[in-house]
């Protein structure tokens, strides 16, 4: 008894995370494909209501180029994603995100036909390439990365043991985009109107289109979709997968009586 309760409880589990996954995966599947159908706008074209815009990436008279934690590269907007090594009990084990940042000034895209303010959402939106940094378990990270962790509460510096010539302790991986000035970027979210006056209009894109689309990368447009799918079809396989194996352990007790 216990013991088919214990595998009713391990099914409901693959169950869940099954579906979760598959579920992201249909979302980054389904994004990618708004993004291929969109049609890009030219920035002097803008109306209120959803937009792709592509150009180059200039801050406004209120921006100041941040430091980026790591690198110490003067960006306009970056992001910081840190990654712990979780082991499966089984000799395998996945990269599972602990720590996600962005962080973004008010910028102006320009097409060449004109231009338009670009704010990042309370929700983020950045896509940016990464550089990235991997510290082994019971290796000391670059003092960069230590600095940084010793100043976000939601961190700390992993513990790390030597046992004869083995370190054992957490492995990590730390990332790190960053959008500098000058840079082409590709934008996909809501305009809205900001003022008007006699004869011009100020516009901005701040905020998610009514499917959730907010995107503000450095990335083209081919490559975001291209990996948006990519990345979809992996999810939802594995997800596939999981609830397949979910099901399995569900009706296993049940096929063994």
């Amino acid at each position: 008894m216990v013991q088919q309760f214990a595998i009713s409880l391990g099914s409901i589990v693959f169950l869940v995370v099954g579906l979760v996954t598959m579920n992201r995966g249909r979302k980054e599947r389904a994004e990618s494909t708004r993004m291929e159908e969109t049609e890009t706008t030219q920035i002097r074209d803008v109306s209120p209501g959803p937009v792709e815009v592509k150009g180059t990436v200039h801050g406004t008279e209120d921006s100041t180029l941040q430091a980026a934690p790591f690198s110490d590269t003067d960006a306009l907007a970056v992001s910081v994603e840190v990654q712990e090594w979780h082991t499966s009990g089984e000799g395998g084990g996945n990269w599972k995100t602990i720590f996600e940042e962005e962080t973004a000034e008010p910028i102006y895209v320009d097409d060449g036909t004109g231009q338009v303010l670009v704010e990042l959402p309370v929700d983020g939106g950045l896509n940016l390439e990464q550089d990235e940094w991997k510290v082994e378990a019971g290796d000391d990270p670059p003092e960069a990365i230590r600095t940084y962790v010793e100043n976000v509460p939601e961190l700390d510096l992993p513990e790390g043991h030597d046992i004869g010539p083995l370190s054992t302790g957490e492995r990590r991986r730390y990332r790190e985009g960053v959008l500098e000035p000058d840079e082409d970027v590709y934008v996909l979210g809501t305009v809205s109107e900001t003022g008007a006056g006699w004869d011009t209009r100020d516009y901005v894109i701040g905020e998610p289109t009514a499917d959730g689309d907010f995107v503000l990368s450095d990335k083209s447009e081919a490559q975001l979709v291209k990996e948006g799918k990519r990345g979809g079809l992996v999810f939802v396989a594995f997800g596939g997968l999981l609830t397949v194996v979910g099901i399995g352990l569900f009706v296993f007790p049940f096929i063994s009586v």
